[in-house]
C-alpha cells in the first residue's frame, strides 16, 4: 500500500515535466537522451517505457546531471504555460548546482557521469558524447572563441577543452589533459600540454559503450 501510494506521488509530480515534454515540437532528442542514460547507467531498465525511464533517472540516486542536460533541451520557453511548467519541474527536480551546460546545439544522447565542477560551453557538441566530473570546456583567453565538439568524444576526469579548437569525432581525451588545439577524428590526447596521438582507433565508441576505460 505505501509503495502505492509513493508511486502515485511520483507520478503526480511527473506530470508537469511529462506534459512540457510532450508539448514540444520535436522531442525525439530528449527521448533519445534518456533511452542511452538508461542504457548506460542500468540496461536492465532499457525495456520500461520512455515514461517508466524518465521516472526512473528522475529519482535515481546521483543522476542529477541528467536533470541539467534535460532542461537544457528546453531551452527558454516563450509561452507563459511552458514558462510555468519548465519553473515547477525545476522546483521538484533540482538539477545539480555544480554543473553548467551551455552550447549553441548539442546532438542526442550527451552523458555526464558525476558532473560536480564541470562548466561546459563549447559552440557545438554531436551525438553521444561522454564527460565526466571536473571538466571544462570553453574560453582560451577574452578574444577567443569556444571548441567544437565532434560525435561520440570522451571527455575524460579532470581535462580541460580551451579556445577556437574542433575534437574530431571518436576522439578520447585522458584524464587530467589540457587540449588547446584541434583533434582529427579518431585520435587521443594525452598531458599537459596534451599531446595528440592520431589514427587511435574507435576507442571513444567503446568508452562510451562501457566496454574499456581511459
Amino acid at each position: 500500500m505505501i509503495r502505492k501510494i509513493r508511486n502515485l506521488i511520483r507520478m503526480i509530480k511527473l506530470y508537469p515535466l511529462k506534459l512540457l515534454i510532450n508539448r514540444l515540437p520535436d522531442k525525439k532528442y530528449i527521448e533519445m537522451d534518456i533511452r542511452r542514460w538508461v542504457r548506460m547507467n542500468d540496461n536492465s531498465r532499457s525495456g520500461g517505457t520512455i515514461w517508466e525511464q524518465l521516472m526512473w533517472l528522475l529519482y535515481a540516486e546521483n543522476m542529477e546531471e541528467f536533470r541539467n542536460l534535460l532542461y537544457f533541451r528546453f531551452d527558454s520557453p516563450s509561452s507563459l504555460l511552458d514558462k510555468f511548467l519548465l519553473s515547477l519541474s525545476k522546483t521538484l527536480f533540482q538539477p545539480l548546482e555544480t554543473l553548467s551546460i551551455s552550447a549553441s546545439t548539442i546532438g542526442p544522447g550527451l552523458v555526464i557521469k558525476h558532473g560536480y565542477g564541470t562548466a561546459i560551453k563549447a559552440q557545438t557538441i554531436g551525438e553521444n558524447c561522454l564527460i565526466f566530473q571536473d571538466v571544462v570546456i570553453g574560453y582560451k583567453n577574452e578574444t577567443d572563441d569556444l571548441p567544437i565538439i565532434g560525435n561520440c568524444v570522451h571527455v575524460s576526469v579532470g581535462s580541460k577543452v580551451l579556445g577556437n579548437i574542433t575534437i574530431g569525432d571518436y576522439s578520447v581525451i585522458a584524464a587530467n589533459s589540457v587540449v588547446t588545439k584541434d583533434m582529427p577524428p579518431n585520435s587521443l590526447a594525452i598531458g599537459i600540454p596534451a599531446r595528440i596521438i592520431r589514427d587511435a582507433g574507435t576507442k571513444a565508441e567503446h568508452v562510451a559503450n562501457g566496454e574499456v576505460s581511459v
